[in-house]
């Protein structure tokens, strides 16, 4: 039986060296761990879609879209180490450290965690991570070391393991669990071991995943096993000594092709069907050789989650890889497979291994030839022997021994004379020659006279006429003497001979036909017009840099990728391929971009990193138009504020956006993970936009919207003419000055205004007439002030008359009464002259007789001072003197009743301002009797000595 087995695995051994030798390495792309959060491990990978992939990681949930890296911790900030994405439920559960719950976006997309662990009951609770979530049904499992917890609702209840739960699956809607006891199953509420399952007990069960009809266990030393009914056997990979040298730890299926990671030396991946190997390690691409999980996405590419670091292989494409960094043999620039062995020239030399190409368990034996160390420029197989264009020179291979061509230093490439195979014409650092075969042996025969230039790429149109690439002038035409090996004619063509551009020119030849590549299209020279002209055989849009023809179909090469053109007999383009290059992979060394077709599937490139190989055959699958997506959807003023981010379950909906922030700004990209992004976008704003011109940017701001709905509409557009579209719609909504409501307001602001315009006008006609009434009332007014103001004149005019006869009484009044003064003071002279007459009169008669006479003349005397004191003058004195004087005589006698006549009459003669002199006949008396009754006025009155008797009688009104 064991002798059997030997016999199968080398016979299948055998059976995989002609299929395994034509494969190189799928390209690897390394995620650090810098990149998202520095958490080193990376326990389980879920791909969501072709576009969302989800990792439980040392920091948390990690999500990727292709285009960035998204951490969401979980609440106690541990490790997660289980991932499940339902669909159902728009929901990621996780699996961590003592917690489990999930994630779900919110309404702008961010994931959201909500802890599920909390519900369960304090005694249920333990401290141990949970290893495994899973959805059956209705059914949650949430598996962790040594129990699985079900969900039912919001009821969980605990099952205990039989041992420590190292691995579990859920196949067919039913859990199993891997222990050091073996694979057991979990049926209602206790686990059941695995029928026909003795062989797996005391393994160490790392993984279980469904295959076929059955399903798959792997185990850490001692290989993979097929379960199928009640039937278990082991699986031969052809790979059992590696599995079992470098320890399994993980394991991932998708249809036939089986990932397995080891503890020690990275990935061996399996194709079951056809029995190919493939290994992947730090050798050929992986950051670390500790596999800790491992996941096929939608595109059947790979993922793994290494101890440190993220890698990805991509196995959907058509392109591999030689060797990759740090181990690289340098930069490529040519090969060629020669007696059995591929042959390539790089920077540092010349390499050889075996054709097709063998890979160990590390890399590709390749063979270094110390002799040609040192730059290399071209490799071509002439005559049987291999040529090696050197820096050094030029140098001949026969697989045996290296001889250099004499005479020769710095050779870029060489070329069959046309017409005559014996001679050779080679382009170097000084210019060009002519080579001849002399006894087998090639040797200069001459050098090109006429013309200087780096001869890196030329082409002949006849024997005697060739085209020369210049890089900063345009292509050269020169026309050789054969004979004296003599440039008898050259010639630039330039823009004024039809070209539009000379900027990365390249020559090809097609059959008989030249064609010149430039960045502004492919031409033909048209020889009878002496001018350029764009090449109508093949399509402007086809890769044209560098052109090169196998069969009916002719392959083209620029820096964005290859093409492939069949044609008919005709010459009509029967079918168009197109293999875009993804330049974080592959990129070319500008000026010396080239290909080697080994047959009519297999191109090799050399590039920068190394060499490529290009599977023509491959058929590109079909992929959702989806690639394209907006990320990230901001308000851009006054703030920046997260209105939307893209989430796995793709939902958008529209979001009404305040006019205060109506300035957006719109970040979108592709889910590209492995491929560039060498894609342009263009984009408008509906519903009035136009589309803008294709730019490189991924963000686009637009400023101060008006309100209304909007729909931002985006196109990517790949460098192989595919078109992508996505788009977002949002509401800018109308300020509180323009919404509805205000648009009310103002309604019916309108229609308070018309109804006052309406009570304007009849305002406006009242207030006329109310206007033509008040010029009539002012006329009126006018009139009647004019009335009022001519009376008033006239009644001014009368008291003014009244005034003036007032005056003239008053003067009348005071002159009568000044004559009635005068006329008393002359009547008291006269009857004082007269007393003092009759007192002389009286003196002179004595005796007697004169008795009678004095009695009589005393008599007389008495009747004079009777006279002299109660004249009828004095009493109109007095009532002039207060009608003159404003009742002085009324107001004093008021006031100081006891006053006699003569001192009343002495203060009407002292406020007339009359001397004592002047009152003194008035009152009868003296002057000295004036001052005496002047003295008793003031004390009758009882006046102090510092007050003026005048001023005091003057200030009685």
């Amino acid at each position: 039986m064991y002798k059997n087995r030997i016999i199968y695995t080398l016979s299948l051994l055998l059976l995989l060296s002609s299929d395994l030798l034509a494969e190189w390495n799928h390209f690897v792309t390394n995620y650090k761990k810098e990149l998202f959060g520095k958490g080193s491990q990376t326990w389980q990978i879920k791909a969501f879609n072709e576009n969302w992939i989800y990792f439980g990681n040392k920091n948390g949930l990690l999500q990727y879209d292709g285009s960035e890296w998204n951490r969401f911790p979980i609440h106690n900030e541990t490790d997660v180490r289980s991932v499940f994405v339902s669909e159902k439920l728009n929901r990621i559960y996780v699996g961590g450290d003592s917690e489990f719950g999930y994630f779900t976006p919110n309404a702008s997309g961010n994931l959201q965690y909500v802890n599920l662990s909390d519900s369960l009951p304090p005694t249920q609770r333990f401290n141990g991570a949970y290893w495994g979530v899973y959805h059956v049904e209705n059914l949650f499992y949430y598996v962790a070391d040594w129990v699985v917890v079900k969900q039912y609702g919001d009821e969980f209840s605990l099952v205990p393991s039989v041992g420590k739960i190292d691995c579990s699956a859920v196949i067919n809607s039913t859990l199993y669990i891997g222990t050091t006891k073996g694979v057991f199953v979990l049926v209602g509420n206790k686990f059941f071991p695995l029928s026909g399952g003795d062989k797996l007990i005391g393994k160490h069960i790392r993984s279980i995943a469904p295959y076929q009809s059955g399903m798959l266990v792997a185990t850490a030393l001692d290989g993979l096993y097929y379960v199928e009914g009640t039937t278990v056997t082991p699986l031969v990979t052809g790979a059992e000594a590696f599995l079992r040298s470098n320890e399994v730890f993980s394991m991932a299926v998708s249809g036939n092709m089986l990932a397995i990671g080891t503890v020690r030396r990275g990935l061996v991946l399996v194709n079951l069907q056809n029995h190919k190997i493939k290994f992947y390690n730090e050798r050929n691409g992986l950051q670390n050789n500790t596999v800790l999980s491992i996941a096929f996405d939608k595109r059947n590419n790979l993922w793994l989650g290494l101890d440190n670091g993220i890698d990805y292989i991509s196995l959907d494409t058509p392109f591999t890889t030689l060797y990759t960094y740090p181990y690289s043999s340098g930069a490529g620039y040519a090969s060629v497979i020669y007696k059995g062995f591929l042959y390539l020239g790089t920077n540092s030399g010349v390499y050889r291994t075996s054709w097709p190409v063998r890979f160990g368990e590390l890399s590709a034996e390749i063979e270094f030839i110390p002799q040609l160390s040192g730059q290399v420029w071209d490799l071509k197989e002439i005559d049987g022997k291999l040529f090696c264009m050197h820096d050094k020179g030029l140098y001949i291979l026969d697989g045996k021994t290296i001889e250099s061509v004499p005479g020769l230093r710095g050779m870029w490439t060489c070329t069959k004379s046309p017409g005559n195979p014996s001679k050779l014409w080679a382009g170097g650092y000084e210019g060009m020659y002519v080579l001849e075969k002399v006894a087998d042996k090639w040797r200069v025969k001459a050098k090109l006279e006429g013309v200087n230039d780096w001869f890196k790429n030329f082409e002949f149109e006849s024997p005697e006429v060739a085209w020369i690439r210049n890089t900063s002038e345009g292509p050269l035409r020169i026309e050789i003497d054969t004979v004296t090996c003599k440039v008898t004619r050259s010639r630039f063509y330039t823009l004024r001979d039809g070209l539009k551009s000379t900027r990365n020119l390249y020559i090809s030849k097609l059959g008989k036909t030249l064609y010149f590549s430039t960045d502004s299209g492919l031409y033909t020279y048209n020889a009878g017009k002496d001018k350029m002209e764009l090449s109508s055989a093949i399509p402007q849009s086809f890769p044209h840099s560098i052109l090169k023809q196998y069969g009916d179909s002719v392959i083209g090469l620029d820096r964005n990728g290859i093409g492939v053109l069949k044609f008919n007999k005709e010459g009509r383009v029967l079918s168009s391929k197109m293999f875009p290059i993804n330049h974080k992979q592959m990129d070319f060394i500008r000026y010396y971009e080239t290909f080697q077709l080994i047959n009519d599937s297999t191109v090799i490139i050399p590039n920068e990193y190394g060499f490529s190989l290009l599977d023509l055959t491959y058929n590109k699958p079909k992929e959702d138009n989806n690639e394209l997506f907006i990320k990230k959807v901001y308000t851009s003023f006054p703030k920046d504020i997260l209105l939307y981010s893209a989430n796995f379950m793709g939902m958008e909906a529209v979001p009404e956006i305040e006019y205060k922030n109506n300035s957006l700004r719109f970040e979108y990209t592709l889910h590209a993970f492995d491929r560039e992004k060498s894609v342009m976008y263009r984009y408008r704003l509906s519903p009035n936009g136009s589309w803008s011109e294709p730019s490189a940017s991924e963000s686009k701001e637009f400023s101060n919207l008006r309100e209304g709905s909007y729909t931002f509409e985006l196109e990517s557009i790949d460098s192989d003419g595919s078109v992508s579209q996505t788009s977002f719609s949002f509401v800018i909504l109308p300020p509180w000055y323009r919404s509805m409501w205000a648009y009310f307001v103002y309604f019916m602001f309108l229609v308070v205004i018309a109804y006052f315009v309406y009570r304007l006008d009849e305002w406006r006609i009242r207030r006329k007439k109310l206007f033509e009434l008040a010029e009539k009332e002012k006329a009126m007014r006018l009139k009647e002030e004019q009335f009022i103001k001519t009376t008033t004149l006239q009644e001014n005019e009368i008291m003014r008359l009244n005034n003036e006869k007032l005056q003239y009484e008053l003067k009348h009044k005071s002159q009568e009464m000044a004559n009635l003064t005068i006329n008393f003071v002359r009547k008291n002279e006269i009857l004082t002259d007269i007393k003092e007459d009759l007192f002389k009169v009286m003196e002179e008669m004595r005796g007697e007789p004169f008795v009678k006479v004095k009695r009589m003349l005393v008599n007389v005397n008495s009747r004079i001072d009777s006279n002299m004191q109660s004249d009828d003058l004095l009493k109109r004195f007095e009532e002039q003197f207060d009608l003159v004087h404003n009742n002085f005589m009324t107001k004093l006698s008021e006031r100081h009743p006891d006053l006699t006549l003569s001192e009343r009459k002495m203060c009407a003669f002292l406020k007339m301002d009359l001397s004592s002199k002047e009152m003194a006949p008035l009152l009868n008396i003296s002057v000295r009797g004036v001052e005496a009754m002047r003295y008793r006025l003031r004390k009758r009155i009882g006046l102090e000595r510092e007050i003026n008797l005048l001023e005091y009688l003057n200030s009685i009104e």
